[in-house]
């Protein structure tokens, strides 16, 4: 029979056998636990290098909306985006800012659709004109800045009319009429030049590109908007005719040339 002292030390020992077994089975599951979670982030890191190494993870297609003047290439190589790049990485409001640090940008807007689609929408700045400034030619948009013209941009100006004959502050309330113009009209524009009259000198010639003639206050351009529909009742056997514009009565009416 054992005695109190040699109970009391085989208990000691069996708790003591029992907390190393817990210890090992804590450490042991530890292990197994860190070994886990270790292999899945290698396999998830190794599925990571795997898709962006696939064409996959490419940009499938970059679609573009709103653009009038600009080309599609243009607006896609100032967006930075490229059909190489990895759709996941792509920031739609940094590419949104690129876009609108282009003097021809109002507005922009990119969105990430499904199968690694880009959709680029943009809102541009109309252009009214090109005009002759400082011996050189310079693009006239709607907000009054010039952009000069040059080998890259020469293609924009193919459907403006040539605006000359007002001074630059003459030109910003012009610009205020061509806010009302649909930018239609003015691609059908040729030429506008200062044709002073005995009762305004500074009145506007705008020839159109069918041939017929528009006379009007350059207070007044808004009215040109209404071309189309008083052209429409003229009779072609009339030939090019001269059409005056009144914006004090809001219409129009066909007359005898200047120079006749």
């Amino acid at each position: 029979m054992l005695d109190n002292n040699s109970k009391e030390i085989l208990d000691e020992n069996y708790l003591l056998n029992k907390r190393k077994n817990a210890h090992r089975k804590k450490i042991f599951y530890t292990i197994r636990n860190i070994s886990f979670l270790i292999g899945i982030s290698l396999a998830f890191i190794v599925l990571i290098i795997l898709y962006f190494n696939s064409n996959y993870a490419n940009v499938y297609h970059i679609s573009i909306e709103g653009n009038v003047y600009l080309k599609e290439e243009y607006i896609k190589e100032i967006s930075g985006i490229k059909e190489s790049d990895k759709y996941l990485l792509i920031m739609p409001s940094i590419v949104e800012k690129r876009l609108i640090d282009s003097p021809y940008i109002e507005e922009a807007k990119v969105e990430k659709l499904e199968n690694n689609l880009i959709k680029i929408t943009v809102n541009e700045y109309k252009q009214v004109a090109y005009i002759n400034e400082d011996y050189s030619a310079k693009l006239l948009l709607i907000n009054g800045n010039k952009i000069d013209i040059d080998s890259d941009n020469l293609y924009l100006i193919e459907k403006l009319p040539l605006l000359e004959g007002y001074t630059s502050e003459q030109i910003t309330e012009i610009l205020r009429g061509f806010k009302q113009i649909d930018y239609k009209v003015i691609n059908e524009i040729s030429e506008i030049h200062r044709y002073p009259f005995s009762f305004d000198e500074n009145m506007m010639e705008v020839i159109m590109k069918d041939g017929n003639f528009c006379f009007l206050s350059w207070t007044g351009t808004k009215m040109l908007e209404k071309y189309y529909q008083i052209v429409s009742g003229i009779d072609s056997d009339l030939g090019n005719v001269c059409i005056y514009l009144d914006e004090l009565t809001n219409s129009g009416y066909i007359s005898a040339c200047p120079w006749q």
